[in-house]
């Protein structure tokens, strides 16, 4: 269910309330939260809920990313929580600038979606994460590897916040990857390790050895994911528009070449760099980061949780060829490279 105001709120804040952000952690907190109800109607149980969302709440439905959740308990009436404040695990949402709400919720038995009460904070937030830049596609080798290739991978943080180990992942689900829990099969994935600060990795291409799922048709969606210390979570994402069947049949007779993206990756202010030093940039990184070439992890089926508020689609197309012209292809790019 979606959450959604009550018809009659009786739980309200009373005073200020307000959030603090350290990493993946949030500090909520309010002066009082009143139960108001006159027929002596004790609320069930409660919780304060950060959300961000596109624009300003103004009641009904509340659609948005949950960033953090404090479990308050059950409010008698005529009775108040004072003060509130406690630090809880936060769920970001991946980069992007959001309306900042926080709502007391009641427990209707399936979630908490009856909201009494929502402050709106006047001050957007922005998530900044590592993230895919410019164009993304992947090629299959055989029935059992594939390449994929992401022009760039970068860190825009602050010069000194090194990012968690970065890893890529690549999953069939049974329809494109939107925002919210999802299951599906993890194809296969490649460890790529830290990145500090206004970093970035240039022209990556990553051979996976790919786990084949059951036998359907499928969206592939390629994340790129971040150790926060407890897990995995998604910082980017890119959704290919061309579905795929498994499995896969495997034709020789076709080029062995990646056909990217109809339109980049990107955000504003990125600045365009020439061949020449996306190439020196190339062979610095890998001097100092050689960690984001380690070969594949061994992938399976799990339950995810984390999401996107942006879905760029990025179409792509697997093409097959022999491993002979492949290799053909592989040494004319090193030739030019190296």
């Amino acid at each position: 269910m979606t959450p959604h105001t009550v018809e009659n709120p009786y739980i309200n804040f009373n005073g200020t309330s307000g959030y603090a952000r350290h990493e993946d952690t949030i500090s909520l907190f309010a002066d009082r939260i009143d139960n108001l109800n006159h027929a002596g109607v004790a609320s069930g149980n409660l919780c304060l809920q950060l959300w961000a969302c596109q624009s300003p709440y103004t009641g009904g439905n509340l659609t948005g990313w949950k960033l953090a959740e404090l479990p308050l308990g059950m409010l008698r009436p005529g009775h108040s929580l004072t003060p509130i404040k406690s630090d809880v695990p936060a769920s970001l949402p991946e980069s992007g600038d959001f309306a900042i709400i926080l709502v007391i919720a009641e427990w209707d038995g399936e979630g908490f979606n009856l909201i009494h009460d929502f402050h709106n904070y006047p001050c957007r937030d922005v998530f900044v994460h590592p993230r895919l830049e410019g164009l993304v596609g992947y090629r299959c080798v055989d029935d059992k590897r594939l390449v994929v290739d992401v022009e760039r991978i970068h860190n825009p943080r602050d010069l000194n916040n090194m990012s968690g180990t970065l890893s890529l992942e690549l999953w069939a689900l049974p329809e494109p990857y939107s925002a919210g829990d999802f299951r599906g099969h993890a194809l296969g994935a490649v460890t790529l390790g830290p990145l500090a600060g206004g970093r970035g990795w240039e022209n990556c291409a990553y051979d996976m050895e790919i786990a084949t799922p059951p036998a359907d048709t499928y969206s592939l969606v390629l994340m790129l994911r971040e150790w926060n210390g407890n897990s995995y979570v998604t910082r980017d994402h890119c959704n290919f528009r061309q579905r795929v069947t498994f499995p896969i049949a495997i034709s020789a007779t076709q080029a062995s070449e990646t056909l990217i993206a109809d339109e980049p990756l990107g955000h504003a202010g990125n600045p365009v760099q020439t061949a020449e030093q996306v190439d020196e940039a190339t062979r610095a990184e890998r001097v100092e980061s050689p960690a984001h070439e380690l070969g594949p992890l061994a992938p399976k089926d799990i339950d995810q949780t984390r999401a996107s508020q942006r879905d760029e689609s990025v179409s792509a197309q697997i093409l097959f060829g022999d491993s002979k012209r492949l290799a053909r292809r592989l040494w004319d790019w090193l030739k030019q490279h190296w």
